[in-house]
């Protein structure tokens, strides 16, 4: 880890300081001589007053307060710039809207290296003087934490609970035991949509509604809230924060956001503009990509305002299924497979198809002591699906849902399982027409997030091996995915 921060301050040449800090504060081993501008945290500590830092900066709105990775979870991860006036805005915007008070405890369930755990949740918190809860360093990732998290709320008299979706299921699946949480007035989740039958999960077995916010690393966090009081259906992420603004703009044939702007309850890409807009990748070029051409940043996300002038969110235009030049929107297989009493996680990916480009598939994980079948799952989900290509082809059920370290669903990872499955399939249909016995077939390795490999079996006979070259190649090569095929 300290090998990567000093690397990173030779990415930056306007990094002029580097503190490095040990987690148990004591002073700092170094086997060679520090570089210019390292510093040891724990010794500039001690110089200080206790009660306050000695400082003769005068901060501007617009100087540079952070440096915040993106998420990663549709590609990789970029640096993002924050001013110090973007993120004090969506502290104050954040207490303003949801109405937080110093009387307020807050268990803080996102992670502190996430810009939600980091702003909204602690900058936020520290602005108010509200008490803030920090459940071990890991937070959910803790399976202690997870096991015992009503009592923590019992025995701190928690008023405000938060997390993503997906430690929240988790949490639903953890009874009361006795535990008194009629202190919590406010759920608050983020970062991934919240499925229809966990906010209903929430409200029936715990009496606590869960309200959605909508944020992201370019907007220092926040963009839209849910106040508390009245009601809002899952997938509605509020409105905007003061002096923000939302556009909903039509998708052309590629995806990309054009100029067209959507009526009310029509989706499409979500523009966002603010006082809290970040202040640029590191990268330029990744800036550029990032706005329109008057200035709207692209949030990526799919949406539509309803008659209330309240966001509501769909997915991310990245995640659309594209089926034969017919956009499928994954949430509405998530949502209908969510129903399902025994499904605990699920998630919708395409997979791809040499005729359509790609056909939907959804991957699940059950709620423990839960039983059911692929077949089962497949049925119960088709029948909710209104729409006959967004029917899945497939539905598998997993011993685990690859998650992000912040708990959002990984669907890069879900769309390798799926296109190893495709290539599985061709491999076997390629040795049954040859009558290849299951040791004698390619092998199919797909695995993380990259590309699906097939290797070749060395030996056997050579008439046998070009037979499976002129057959299976070309169906690899049809596919709208790169698969790299290996020979021993």
């Amino acid at each position: 880890m300290r090998a990567k921060a000093l690397h990173l301050k030779t990415l930056m040449p306007e990094l002029t300081t580097l503190l490095l800090v040990t987690a148990d504060g004591g002073p700092l081993q170094m086997a060679s001589p520090w570089p210019d501008g390292v510093l040891d945290f724990h010794a500039l500590r001690a110089t200080q007053p206790a009660d306050r830092l000695l400082s003769q900066r005068h901060f501007a709105a617009t100087d540079i307060a952070a440096y915040f990775h993106t998420g990663g979870t549709t590609g990789a991860p970029k640096l993002a710039r924050h001013s110090h006036g973007a993120q004090v805005f969506t502290a104050w915007a954040n207490a303003t809207m949801q109405g937080f008070r110093c009387e307020d405890v807050l268990i803080n369930g996102y992670p502190l290296f996430h810009v939600a755990g980091v702003l909204p949740g602690a900058l936020c918190s520290l602005a108010v003087g509200m008490e803030t809860i920090i459940p071990t360093a890991a937070l959910f990732r803790n399976r202690d934490v997870i096991q015992n998290y009503w009592k923590l709320v019992a025995r701190h008299r928690s008023t405000l609970i938060s997390g993503v979706p997906t430690a929240l299921a988790a949490l639903a699946a953890v009874p009361l035991d006795g535990a008194d949480i009629s202190s919590v007035r406010s759920v608050r989740t983020g970062a991934a949509p919240l499925p229809p039958e966990l906010a209903a999960r929430f409200e029936r077995d715990f009496g606590l509604s869960v309200r959605e916010s909508l944020g992201m690393t370019e907007t220092a966090g926040l963009s839209t809230v849910t106040p508390p009081g009245g009601e809002a259906p899952a997938g509605c992420v509020g409105w905007p924060l003061p002096y923000a603004r939302v556009r909903i703009v039509e998708l052309d044939a590629e995806g990309a956001p054009t100029d067209r702007e959507q009526p009310v309850g029509q989706s499409g890409m979500v523009l966002y503009r603010g006082p809290n807009l970040f202040s640029g990748y590191l990268d330029a070029a990744e800036t550029a990509k990032a706005f329109t051409a008057d200035g709207w940043l692209i949030t990526g996300d799919l949406g539509f305002r309803d008659a209330q002038g309240r966001l509501n969110l769909s997915g991310r235009a990245k995640d659309l299924i594209i089926r034969g030049g017919h956009n499928i929107d994954p949430k509405v297989i998530e949502d209908a497979l969510g129903a399902h009493p025994a499904v605990h996680l699920c998630a919708a990916v395409g997979a791809p198809d040499a005729y359509a480009g790609e056909l939907p598939v959804a991957f699940a994980t059950l709620l423990p002591g839960a039983t059911t079948t692929e077949a089962e799952l497949l049925a119960f989900t088709a029948a909710r699906v209104d729409e006959a290509p967004a029917k899945p082809r497939s539905i598998t059920i997993l011993d685990h849902m690859p998650v992000t370290n912040v708990g959002k669903i990984y669907k890069p990872e879900l769309r390798t399982l799926a296109a190893g499955a495709v290539v599985q399939a061709l491999v076997d249909q390629v040795g049954e027409a040859l009558g290849l016995a299951a040791d004698m077939r390619p092998g199919v390795l797909a695995k993380g997030d990259g590309p699906v490999r097939v290797r070749m079996r060395a030996g056997g006979h050579v008439q046998s091996q070009a037979e499976v070259d002129a057959r299976l190649l070309p169906l690899l090569e049809a596919l709208p995915v790169k698969v790299f095929v290996d020979r021993n």
